[in-house]
């Protein structure tokens, strides 16, 4: 089938005009005010800007070669998770007499702008003729969407300033500047991008192939793009924790265009494998039991204190464990198989939840005697500061990325907000929609999520968290965990319900996805970097993982050595 035919916006050409080759689409041009429409919560506008620098006498002078008057259309599909988004592939017309486009001397400049929810996404660009016959192979771009304006700027000809490298899938972390974290052991794509010198990404038959090679590392290795996919390589790690690698990526042209002033033809990147341990906390057996992927084999055992409940692990890899009935919290060295190097107990009462912020100080909710203690390394005194003032029955706690504190009250019906050195009253106390609040998680935009299990609801709050929160019923029952992924998709375990549900942005109809088999009281959740999603079933004792889409069965089944699991961790 075919992309559907869409009309576009014509993006106004301001300014003076770039010289042919260098890429309009950037100083030489501007996206027009967004429309007037509402957009729904949760989402937010992008405008693709795709500029066509026209094959003129003067052009055909230079390098890179130009479109062919045959070029009149762009198909672009748009995935998400590797599945296309709704609505999608469409076709964009790019002539200069197409409703929508305008044209000057030096180029045609067009527009297509779309409504998406927040997230990553991929968009497959392919140049068409008038027949819709490919003059281009499919490249792929990778974009974000944001809550604001939204811009991806696109040019069909120009000299690279600039490769990117990119994600291509969920597994892959990151950018190629700074570093790119590859989860699991399987060969997972990046996207490479040659950039101009206004920002445009340079798509069409103007772009150029790509190659990449090791440069250090042991056991990794980069596969030749297909021709069908020229801009997309697939890097296989291999499959051991912390292993590193440099590759280097070379873009070819077919004609002088590297030879141009300033024109950037190869770069570097870093990438890390990381293989992510499991920890489960066995109240029925009083143990936290350790496994490696595959998370087949029987695991390490830690022999904790009563009724271990949750975990969290600092950035040396030490194993905090919340021990809720003899009050206690305990720590673990790697490789997790001897005794505590620390026993907590100071200002301890009934624990049931605890953190660690980015400077290593432990937050410890006492449910007992109402309060959150705060413990600095290394952890062996009386607690630094003790919070009380609000705190009723405190569970699971959060911090956002300024420090300040969440604490979920249950015998209150309250979540309140401390500020950091966390001393004073509370900087906020939520009320509205919160019932007997069981845990809670925030997301990127600091948004606040609360599992509530009276009445069956996550209720929803965003900054400054003094209005009216959206409430998420439908096919909640007893929530107990949630978990936010990359692209913003809620998922709720639900006691009772013995169900995962998962939720798109922004919240407010059914559920996207519900997982029923192999649960049994489902409690603890938590998601792999590759979107793996695991749940530890309390009564059937068991931890299942189910992978993307998460419409099928569990992908593994976790039974040695578990019973009556509750708190689930991963290594970061």
């Amino acid at each position: 089938m075919r992309p559907r035919q869409v009309a576009v916006l014509a993006a106004l050409a301001l300014g003076s005009l770039l010289p042919a080759g260098c890429g309009g689409g950037g100083a030489g041009s501007s996206v027009p005010a967004a429309s007037t429409a509402t957009v729904p919560a949760g989402k937010a506008q992008v405008t693709f800007l795709i500029d066509v620098p026209k094959n003129t006498a003067s052009a055909r002078g230079r390098s890179p070669q130009f479109i062919s008057p045959a070029t009149t259309q762009m198909a672009i599909n748009i995935q998400q998770n590797a599945v296309s988004v709704s609505g999608y592939p469409v076709t964009v017309p790019l002539t200069p007499t197409s409703g929508g486009c305008t044209s000057t001397l030096a180029n045609t400049t067009c527009q297509l702008t779309v409504t998406l929810p927040l997230g990553n996404y991929t968009a497959t660009l392919t140049t068409e003729d008038a027949n819709a016959t490919a003059l281009s192979s499919a490249q792929n771009i990778a974009f974000t969407v944001r809550a604001g304006t939204n811009t991806v700027p696109l040019t069909l000809s120009g000299i690279p300033h600039a490769l990117q490298i990119l994600s291509g899938a969920r597994a892959v972390h990151g950018v190629g500047t700074s570093g790119l974290v590859l989860y699991g052991s399987a060969a997972q794509p990046v996207i490479v991008t040659a950039v101009d010198a206004d920002g445009n990404t340079i798509v069409g038959p103007g772009a150029p192939t790509y190659s990449a090679s090791l440069v250090t590392g042991t056991g990794w290795s980069a596969a030749a793009p297909a021709s069908t996919a020229p801009n997309t390589i697939a890097i296989t790690p291999p499959g051991s924790n912390g292993s590193g690698a440099t590759f280097s990526v070379t873009a070819t042209y077919p004609d002088t265009t590297c030879a141009q002033p300033g024109a950037v033809c190869s770069t570097t990147f870093t990438v890390k494998n990381d293989i992510q341990t499991l920890f489960v906390a066995n109240t029925g057996a009083n143990t936290v039991t350790v496994y490696a992927p595959p998370y087949t084999g029987g695991p390490t055992t830690i022999v904790t204190g009563m009724y271990p409940l949750f975990t969290t692990l600092d950035g040396a890899g030490n194993l905090f464990v919340v021990n809720e009935n003899d009050s206690t919290v305990t720590e673990y060295a790697p490789p997790y198989t001897g005794g505590p190097t620390t026993t907590i107990s100071t200002g301890v009462n009934g624990p049931d939840g605890l953190l660690l912020d980015n400077s290593g100080n432990l937050f410890i909710a006492n449910g007992n005697v109402t309060t959150v203690t705060e413990y600095a390394p290394p952890y062996a005194g009386a607690p630094t500061t003790t919070i009380s003032t609000g705190v009723n029955g405190p569970g699971p706690l959060a911090l956002d990325v300024a420090g300040n504190l969440f604490v979920p009250n249950s015998s209150a019906n309250t979540v309140t907000v401390y500020a950091p050195p966390y001393t004073g009253a509370p900087t906020a106390t939520i009320s509205t929609g919160v019932n007997s609040p069981f845990s809670i998680v925030l997301d990127a935009a600091k948004d606040l999520f609360v599992a509530n299990t009276v009445p069956n609801r996550v209720t929803v709050y965003a900054p400054p968290y003094t209005g009216a929160p959206t409430t998420i019923s439908t096919g909640v029952n007893d929530p107990e965990g949630l978990v936010i992924d990359s692209t913003g998709n809620l998922f709720v375990s639900n006691g009772l319900g013995n169900t995962v549900t998962e939720y798109a942005p922004p919240y407010t109809g059914a559920p996207k996805t519900t997982i029923t088999t192999g649960l049994n009281q489902p409690s603890g959740i938590v998601l792999d970097g590759a979107g793996n999603l695991f749940v530890a079933n309390y009564l059937g004792n068991t931890v299942t993982e189910y992978a993307p889409p998460y419409t099928g069965p569990p992908v593994a089944t976790i039974s040695t050595s578990v019973n009556q699991p509750f708190g689930l961790l991963l290594t970061r």
